[in-house]
């Protein structure tokens, strides 16, 4: 049997992070991390805090995570993509960490920082039927038999034989959904880069989906990185396209023949820091619109008043 002094010292220390859990609350995530070093219950607070918070920002039914993945000469003309919820990583080593001696800030600091939310890009209403975009107009391509893919939004990508890589535009916001589809009442930017696709990378990917051999989808393994921050990344299955009526009749010894692969998303990552922030950020536009409408509600009213006093 358990001494009720024990008992009572965990009821006062429960007590305490739960008050602590409401002081540190009123903080934003930037002011959060210095004070994990204080002590263990700060630790503990905080990461309550902060998964609090990321499960919140995830599961909010008006906002959405959209991409915008695309060739640089097709950006007026690529559909953006919504990005539904899949998981995010485990916070069980850093849990851990806080039955103990909590480790410094910046050991804190970059832990976060691995910890990723994986999203799965789909197509939304007004983008379902359309077909992949490409860098240029060329004639239809048709995936090799073994390669062919399941239906997924994606992108086709060209590379002439003098090309050893091409580039995808990618931007990833935090939208406020509205009531009338296709319109959003605010949009917060939480990565915009550029991905790099070499040659190499596309050949041996489209070989393993040929061979049936599907990458496990763990860690870093397999992710194209749009920005050196590694902030937001992206995992795609590829296959290859015919493309040999393309091919020139006589081929020089080495020469390099022109290749089209078909990129399917397969799943966006974001690092949960970068998102909390973004969230934030989109929390203070929706509080500031709404103190905008009120205003001019207010005003219009008492212009109503006047003139029915006159």
């Amino acid at each position: 049997m358990i001494p009720s002094c024990i008992i009572g010292q965990q009821l006062v220390a429960a007590a305490k992070i739960d008050l602590l859990i409401a002081i540190l609350s009123q903080l934003p995530t930037a002011s959060l991390l210095p004070l994990v070093g204080v002590s263990h219950r700060f630790y503990a607070a905080t990461l309550r805090i902060l998964k609090q918070r990321l499960h919140d920002a995830l599961t909010r039914p008006d906002q959405r995570l959209m991409l915008e993945c695309y060739h640089p000469a097709e950006k007026l003309t690529t559909p953006y993509l919504f990005c539904n919820y899949l998981r995010t990583d485990s916070f069980a080593g850093m849990e851990a960490a806080a039955e103990g001696h909590p480790p410094p800030p910046e050991e804190v600091g970059a832990g976060l920082r691995g910890i990723y939310s994986h999203f799965r890009p789909v197509e939304h209403d007004g983008s379902q039927g359309q077909q992949p975009r490409s860098r240029r107009a060329r004639p239809p391509v048709r995936p090799s038999a073994p390669g062919t893919l399941a239906e997924r939004p994606a992108v086709d990508v060209y590379l002439d034989g003098d090309e050893s890589f091409a580039q995808l535009c990618a931007t990833t916001n935090l939208v406020r959904l509205s009531a009338r589809p296709g319109l959003f009442r605010g949009h917060v930017n939480v990565g915009d880069g550029v991905v790099r696709v070499w040659r190499e990378w596309l050949v041996e990917q489209a070989q393993a989906q040929a061979q049936g051999q599907t990458p496990e989808a763990k860690g870093e393994v397999g992710v194209l990185w749009a920005d050196a921050a590694r902030d937001v990344g992206l995992r795609f299955r590829v296959a290859e396209q015919d493309v040999r009526d393309q091919h020139p009749v006589l081929v020089g010894s080495g020469e390099t023949l022109p290749a089209a692969y078909r990129l399917e998303f397969d799943e966006l990552l974001v690092r949960s820091s970068a998102l909390l922030v973004g969230a934030e950020k989109a929390a203070a536009q929706a509080a500031q619109a709404g103190a905008a409408v009120s205003a001019t509600a207010a005003d219009a009213e008492g212009k109503a008043i006047v003139l029915a006093s006159f």
